[in-house]
């Protein structure tokens, strides 16, 4: 206990504060107009200039070819979401 009152009470005389309490100073690339607590403008300055982008062809949707359904795999995912929607279910009722 006498070793934090020590703390604090160098801390006192040595005139620290703390991180949010100090001066803060502008910093450099950013300027900021109107009172330090309500800014009113801020210019910010890029740090390098835009780049062409190196995509070949402008985006759009994707299609992938239509092809045909595997009958086990289709009825693989059928069971899936027959078992996911039966746990959901179970899972509202147990909540009510």
């Amino acid at each position: 206990m006498t070793a934090r009152l020590a703390l604090f009470a160098l801390a006192l005389i040595s005139g620290w504060q703390p991180a949010a309490a100090q001066d803060s100073a502008t910093a450099p690339g950013t300027t900021i107009v109107g009172e330090q607590d309500t800014a009113v403008g801020l210019y910010l300055t890029p740090w390098q200039d835009e780049t062409a982008s190196d995509v070949d062809r402008p985006p759009g949707l994707y299609a992938p070819p239509l092809a045909q359904l595997d009958p086990m795999e289709f009825q693989r995912l059928v069971d899936y979401d027959d078992a996911r929607l039966a746990y959901r279910r179970e899972r509202l009722q147990r909540s009510r």
